[in-house]
């Protein structure tokens, strides 16, 4: 089972979201705040409750909780959770006895009327048909079996975590010709984290793992131990399942990472399960997933759009020099013509209080109109917040609200006395006649004439000599960059 759409607006953050063709190693990526774990959510909410609007289901909010899954407490508008969940011949087979694909669209609309939240039925298509009287059994069946085949595993929920312990008592517990399941999960265990060579219960309840032939309780054990057992039993039940998972990082080294990832990945490519993560890590992103959904904010809402991990795109990518990470995690880019180094710009906007990594600022530099477009395919792509530093003769018309022009090498608003102490401090030592001419001429000429004296490509060293002059120049910062902070926060404003 496995969904390959899906739809949902007006829920918690999320104005509107439409996903489509949907794979089975789903990433979801996005700046703090951006819906993440919202989108997760309505997942769950919409597959759990799959057959809530055929029933015309009705709820009371008690205690006033119901009504925070309404965007902004809004209870005007509905919520539209719906989708296409396909079920494989093999499961149709077990459901309602027919050995073929069937795919089950359903929207449902949630309204709160006096203290309920009800459900009702927008759509409803059995194999893309409307259904009559026996499709409509049918489609209540799948939904009812849908329901009860999706997994949660938040980041860290006390509540949750003993309750999966319970279930692995129940499983050890087992009549001894079922006992070996919960063996073949031992093993599995083991084989992904060496350190653990075995597990068993003690007194029948509590937990043990053998760690380098020491026992230890799993309620001591570290804790990217105890979550990585956690996803390893939910994964290991989830077979036909959808498993949604918050930030399976969490506590983990980045090669327990790349192990869960690549289990995950292996059990999804043959059908096992489906999966939606949310992460930080560049380690997951950098996984083979089937999609990316990567969300974003607009005045102040969040959506979302799915991204296929296309060759096209990592050629993209790879031309770039960069990674798909760095693109992803940034909230805005900033691209810089050659006149500027983008440690220079860092260094230049801390100074205007606006530090790059804790507003979610990535940096890069332009080479050649061939990297122009590259980005700006990526921009269309990725629907990224792009900020355009000197390059605004390059770009279209349309983009010019997004451009801060440059006019001049980011060396010409070097000071002397700030350029000589760094030279000084690499080593160099000039002559009278060096430091005469320093002034006479741009900045960036004498710097290239005097290295070049020294046999030194000044290009090759442009950017960490930036980076020091900057970082003790207390100079006048160029108008230009005050420019670009503007833009930067005028941008934030919006997101």
């Amino acid at each position: 089972m496995k969904i390959t759409e899906f739809y949902v607006s007006n829920f918690r953050s999320l104005s509107e979201v439409n996903l489509k063709d949907l794979g089975g190693f789903n990433i979801v990526v996005g700046y703090n705040g951006y819906g993440k774990t919202n989108l997760l959510s309505s997942i769950y909410l919409f597959v759990r409750n799959l057959s809530a609007g055929i029933e015309k289901r009705s709820v009371e909010d008690r205690n006033q909780d119901l009504i925070l899954i309404w965007q902004g407490y809004n209870v005007n508008k509905p919520v539209i959770l719906g989708g296409k969940v396909e079920f494989s011949p093999e499961e149709a087979a077990k459901i309602i006895g027919k050995n073929q694909k069937v795919t089950l669209e359903v929207v449902n609309k949630i309204r709160y009327v006096n203290n309920y939240v009800e459900w009702s039925l927008d759509t409803l298509y059995v194999n893309g048909s409307p259904p009559g009287e026996d499709d409509l059994k049918i489609a209540k069946k799948l939904a009812e079996y849908a329901s009860q085949s999706i997994e949660y595993v938040p980041i860290f929920d006390q509540t949750y975590f003993d309750e999966i312990l319970r279930r692995m008592t129940d499983m050890n517990k087992s009549p001894i010709n079922l006992r070996k399941y919960w063996y073949d999960f031992v093993n599995l265990v083991s084989a992904t984290i060496p350190e653990i060579r075995g597990m068993e219960f003690w007194d029948g309840r509590r937990l043990v793992l053998n760690v380098y032939n020491l026992p230890i309780y799993i309620d001591l054990a570290a804790s990217g131990f105890q979550r990585v057992i956690l996803m390893l039993f939910i994964i290991w039940l989830s077979g036909n399942k959808i498993l949604l998972v918050e930030e399976p990082e969490v506590n983990m080294h980045p090669t327990l990472q790349a192990k869960i990832m690549k289990l995950i990945k292996n059990w999804t490519d043959n059908g096992i399960l489906q999966a939606f993560l949310t992460t930080h890590s560049p380690y997951i992103v950098e996984m083979s997933a089937d999609s990316y959904i990567v969300m974003r904010r607009i005045n102040g809402s969040s959506t979302a759009i799915t991204v296929k991990p296309t060759q096209d795109l990592r050629s993209s990518i790879n031309l770039l020099n960069t990674n798909l990470s760095d693109i992803l995690f940034s909230r805005i880019i900033i691209l810089t013509s050659e006149l500027a180094e983008p440690a220079v710009i860092i260094n230049w906007l801390k100074r205007l209080n606006i530090d790059v990594e804790d507003h979610g600022i990535g940096i890069f530099k332009v080479s050649s109109d061939i990297e122009l477009q590259n980005w700006l395919r990526l921009r269309n792509t990725l629907n990224l917040d792009i900020i355009f530093f000197g390059l605004c003769d390059k770009i279209d018309i349309s983009l010019r609200d997004y451009c801060v022009p440059l006019g001049y090498e980011v060396e010409n608003f070097y000071s002397k006395q700030a350029l000589l102490e760094v030279l000084r401090k690499l080593g160099i030592s000039l002559d009278e006649k060096e430091i005469r001419d320093l002034g006479k001429e741009d900045n960036l000429r004498w710097l290239v004439n005097v290295l070049k004296k020294r046999g030194i490509e000044y290009d090759k060293i442009r950017m960490p000599i930036g980076r020091l002059i900057t970082s003790i120049d207390t100079t006048e910062i160029p108008k230009e960059v005050e420019m670009l902070a503007v833009k930067i926060k005028s941008l934030q404003a919006e997101l």
